[in-house]
């Protein structure tokens, strides 16, 4: 049992690259259209501020460091004094507490000096992950900022590649409700073949992971997600296929050539069968979908069953025929009474 849905392809991932500081940029480090590693230089951003940035910070830290390395011995003396009764209680607290802040000073110091590193480091682009690299929105001489509503460059993942699927909700729960019914039976790892858009078939095979749990309120569908190996970029981000996604099997199902079914507003659905004696007789039929032009009837109709294919326009019931076996061949090329394995025409 398959659906036959269409799809379209995203990448599994998408990383947007944007500048984590402001600045021109001086260099781009790569080929649009190229494959990138995580890590790789992207972009260069004129570093010399983030450069004198660093050289300050760092200057403030070491004058930091020798104003602690003084508070340190001021209050070791201190400590010393107030031990032989030399120095009054106050000035070994005000001693401690000078020490205190030479150590809170430095702290700050040393965090300003990490955060100019870091900026000097983000002074450097870097792609976030690997993947296909597409076209820079910057060239060498932009002015860039953390503010930028639009990314310097986008990365896409695309050695495996998503394929989501739009299905209608309705028909979702109607397969919840069969396989309950023990109507069904699940198909193991539900691998998924896909078409072009012009019917032919790709080489890879997809995995169903996922059905999302929302129904959109436009159309009333749900979303399947397909993970789809794509080595040879065979799909691109944005392409439409098609999906054969086999969601069970029907074990009691029959189908029937499709213009076996004949249908009437007021009697429903019906077929005409070759009855003991090769007589015409009806059979009102539950039917389900439409697969690769076989209808599938659900009841009404047994296995051994002759179902007429052709010709039905000429029978009535208790005509007597003489059926042949239906062969889609010679059905086109004749146009004559014929019929199929357990079907049968006039």
């Amino acid at each position: 049992m398959e659906d036959l849905l269409p799809g379209r392809v995203v990448p599994v991932r998408v990383a947007e690259v944007r500048p984590l500081v402001s600045g021109i940029v001086r260099e781009r480090l790569f080929t649009e259209g190229d494959t990138v590693a995580a890590g790789q230089p992207l972009y260069r951003v004129d570093p010399t501020v983030f450069r004198a940035e660093v050289a300050g910070a760092s200057a403030t830290t070491e004058r930091q460091r020798a104003a602690l390395a003084t508070a340190e011995r001021e209050a070791e003396r201190a400590s010393r004094l107030a031990s032989m009764g030399a120095l009054s209680e106050q000035a070994l607290h005000n001693a401690q507490s000078t020490l205190d802040l030479a150590r809170a000073d430095l702290a700050v110091s040393e965090a300003s000096l990490a955060r100019s590193r870091i900026s000097l480091r983000y002074a450097t682009v870097t792609a976030p992950i690997a993947g296909r690299i597409g076209l820079s929105r910057v060239t060498e001489g932009a002015l860039v900022g953390t503010a930028d509503p639009l990314p310097m460059v986008t990365i896409q993942q695309l050695d495996e590649v998503y394929v989501d699927i739009r299905q209608p909700a309705s028909r979702y729960e109607e397969l919840r409700q069969r396989s309950a019914r023990g109507e069904l039976e699940r198909s193991d790892g539900l691998p998924v073949r896909l078409l072009s858009m012009r019917g032919e078939p790709y080489e890879v095979e997809g995995r169903l992971l996922s059905t999302d749990v929302n129904v959109d309120l436009t159309t009333s569908e749900l979303t399947l997600r397909v993970l789809v190996p794509n080595a040879d970029l065979d799909l691109l981000p944005g392409m439409f296929v098609r999906a054969r996604i086999p969601f069970g099997r029907e074990p009691s199902a029959i189908t029937v050539p499709q213009q076996a079914v004949l249908h009437d507003p007021a009697l429903g659905e019906s077929v005409l069968v070759v009855a003991e004696g090769d007589v015409v007789a009806v059979r009102s039929v539950r039917t389900g979908r439409v697969v690769d032009g076989h209808q599938i009837v659900r009841e009404g109709l047994a296995a051994g069953d002759r179902v007429i294919v052709e010709g039905q326009d000429r029978l009535a019931p208790g005509m007597s025929v003489r059926p042949t076996p239906w062969e889609v061949e010679v059905a086109r090329e004749d146009h004559g009474p014929t019929s199929a394995p357990d079907t049968a025409s006039e």
